[in-house]
């Protein structure tokens, strides 16, 4: 009887130390996996455009590039009313990166109008592609130039846009100011609707092209471009380093079946000086080995190059661009 008991204690033990070396043996893996931290994504914001304009596709393909190829990172654009509104942001720190004209973008930096202060943390990743300035007309119209446009109802841009400073600039130059004219502050949605409904004469784009407002219009309407008188845009073009006189070719817009000569500024890639370097040189690097992801994302997004990444900044660079240029061969 009492050694019946005696193994019936032992099978007891047995089983009991069974158990608790079982159950040590569950919990290690546990351990193990509360240890293990999932990698951290970091998500950045890209300030674009209206998606009338070309700022948004290319932003959108942009932060597409950025999400796929720079480990760690997801941005995303972000629709808004451009690049004013984008420093404004960029200012507050609303935003990480921001495509904006640059000639904004310097005036933002220097505190110009409309920026109650300088807009100092920006620096520059890249130039992009050019924004051309298209005078739309309605073909019945008479005009052929833009010092045709003396007296005449102009859709200038929204109040303090890229598009509104830069066609003060060209009106200035053929000798025409805002007391000349019935300025019109529309964004190229509107204005295209207001040439449409006969409210204006004129409505100037500064945009990639083709931009969609204006296919638009010709898909409706007959059109026509003026075109800028090369004479009295040399001082001009002397002055501002970021101005360029381009043409725009024939049959780009239904019914415009000439080249037309006006002139481009060019969309730059901003972001803020506290981005880490690193992190720039890694999306520099990323974009211009995907370029053929932005070319199929927009007409314009076949002018973004290596080669012009530096025609036209306005602002200095940021370091973390600076690297992967000087790796290029850009700068020394």
């Amino acid at each position: 009887m009492r050694r019946t008991k005696l193994v019936a204690l032992l099978v007891l033990i047995f089983f009991a130390l069974t158990f608790v070396a079982g159950c040590g043996g569950q919990k290690a893996p546990e351990k193990q996996a509360d240890n293990k931290e999932a990698p951290s994504i970091k998500k950045l914001s890209l300030a674009t455009g209206g998606t009338a304009g070309t700022y948004y596709p290319i932003g959108a393909a942009i932060t597409a590039i950025i999400t796929k190829y720079v480990p760690g990172i997801e941005a995303t654009a972000e629709s808004t009313g451009a690049s004013v509104a984008n420093l404004k942001m960029i200012a507050d720190m609303k935003v990480d990166f921001i495509l904006g004209a640059a000639n904004t973008c310097l005036g933002g930096f220097e505190g110009e109008e409309p920026f109650e202060k300088p807009v100092d943390n920006i620096r520059g990743i890249t130039a992009l592609y050019p924004e051309t300035f298209q005078f739309v007309v309605l073909k019945n119209s008479g005009m052929t130039s833009v010092s045709d446009l003396k007296g005449k109802k102009v859709a200038v841009g929204a109040p303090g846009s890229g598009t509104e400073r830069t066609a003060n600039l060209l009106l200035e130059a053929h000798g025409i100011t805002y007391e000349d004219i019935k300025p019109q502050y529309l964004n190229f949605g509107e204005a295209v609707t207001a040439l449409k409904d006969r409210l204006i004469d004129c409505a100037i784009v500064g945009s990639g092209i083709p931009t969609s407002a204006v296919v638009d219009a010709s898909a409706s309407l007959d059109i026509n471009l003026l075109a800028v008188d090369s004479i009295a845009m040399k001082n001009v073009l002397d002055k501002y380093s970021y101005l360029t006189e381009v043409t725009i070719p024939e049959g780009t817009y239904k019914g415009v079946n000439k080249d037309i000569v006006t002139a481009a500024s060019p969309a730059l890639l901003v972001t803020h000086k506290d981005i880490n370097a690193e992190e720039v040189y890694e999306i520099t690097k990323a974009l211009f080995e995907h370029l053929d992801e932005i070319a199929g994302a927009h007409a314009q997004g076949k002018n973004v190059s290596l080669e012009s990444a530096l025609k036209g900044m306005s602002i200095p660079l940021h370091p973390g661009a600076e690297k992967y240029y000087k790796e290029k061969g850009l700068i020394k």
